[in-house]
């Protein structure tokens, strides 16, 4: 036999072995059978698993998939380094053959969730939407939001992320790390207030001051209407050096909204306002754009007092007098109706 014979027959049986290992491939791993009809599947695939660690994780949410059948149909395709990472949810009304499956994990499947946070946020309360919705530990995202390393990654010059989480509805996969749950809000924050900042640096106040000072308008606003002037009362004793007396700020030191009474006030603690000049350290909730403007736009009022009516409204006053009348007013009204309850 010559060598051109030779050469001939040994490319046709190489050609032939390769179509061999083609149709092999092709009907017993690729078209294999992996599951059949059944109710959807839910399965978790961890962020950095391995090509080994995820056939484990089918085999055990039932398909019927072995690590080599499942690397060498992913990598035939090249479809290994596609892979999706998060929580998956598999319905076919049908047999699922192997490349389908992977197919999929590259393409569908992973479920997301929408989370709400509403405005004047504090970050404790984030933590506990994210819990139920997400199921993340909460006291370890609070942590990573006073993280220092986080904080810096993100040039933020502050003690947490308070403030600087804008509340709004978001998109997360279940299995987003804090840092991407934690970049996304910020970097909203940022979006949304990249149009006041020629404001805020000729405001006279650091961005800190600023967003400091928003959180406190929010903690007070239920009427929109009224924010400017409820803005115009904060600026205006700031400018004049009177004591804030912001209820808010006070109602932060102990974690939650609540009726103050004379001794909540008297509590040494530099978010009290009652006791503290000018503003508290940091923000006390995570505000809207609408209250960051607000803080920067206040009315051309010169009111210095306010007090709430019990309706989400406020009276405004210039005057101490007018202020205190107004109180009494509200006491009797208040007095009145516990009143009538009793009877």
């Amino acid at each position: 036999m010559n060598l051109k014979k030779t050469l001939t027959l040994i490319l046709t049986v190489i050609c032939a072995a390769a179509i061999a290992v083609t149709f092999w491939a092709k009907y017993s791993v690729f078209d294999k059978s992996v599951l059949l009809s059944t109710d959807s599947v839910v399965f978790v695939i961890p962020k950095n698993s391995t090509i080994t660690q995820i056939a484990g994780i089918l085999r055990a949410s039932g398909f019927n998939i072995s690590d080599f059948e499942f690397k060498l149909t992913s990598k035939w395709y090249g479809l290994d380094s596609k892979i999706r990472y998060g929580e998956f949810r598999y319905y076919k009304d049908g047999i699922t053959r192997a490349r389908e499956l992977i197919e999929f994990l590259t393409t569908n499947g992973t479920l997301t969730s929408n989370v709400t946070i509403p405005e004047g946020s504090r970050i404790t309360e984030i933590a506990g939407i994210l819990k139920n919705v997400l199921g993340i530990d909460s006291v370890l995202f609070v942590d990573n939001t006073k993280d220092t390393l986080l904080l810096k990654k993100y040039g933020l010059q502050a003690e947490s992320f308070e403030g600087y989480l804008y509340p709004e509805t978001y998109n997360f996969n279940k299995n987003d790390s804090f840092d991407q749950i934690i970049g996304k809000m910020y970097g909203t924050f940022r979006s949304r207030t990249a149009e006041l900042k020629n404001m805020i640096d000729s405001s006279g106040y650091s961005e800190h001051e600023i967003v400091t000072l928003a959180s406190i308008i929010q903690g007070e606003v239920m009427v929109y209407g009224e924010v400017n002037d409820i803005s115009a009362v904060y600026n205006n004793r700031l400018k004049k050096g009177i004591l804030l007396q912001a209820d808010p700020t006070v109602q932060y030191i102990f974690g939650k909204p609540k009726r103050l009474f004379f001794k909540d006030i008297e509590i040494d603690n530099p978010y009290n306002t009652y006791i503290y000049k000018g503003l508290p350290p940091g923000p006390i909730n995570n505000p809207s754009v609408k209250a960051i403007r607000a803080a920067l736009e206040p009315s051309d009022k010169k009111y210095l007092y306010m007090v709430a009516k019990g309706d989400g409204s406020h009276y405004f006053n210039f005057t101490l007098e007018d202020h205190l009348k107004d109180k009494a007013k509200l006491d009797e009204l208040r007095k009145s109706l516990k009143r009538k309850k009793k009877k």
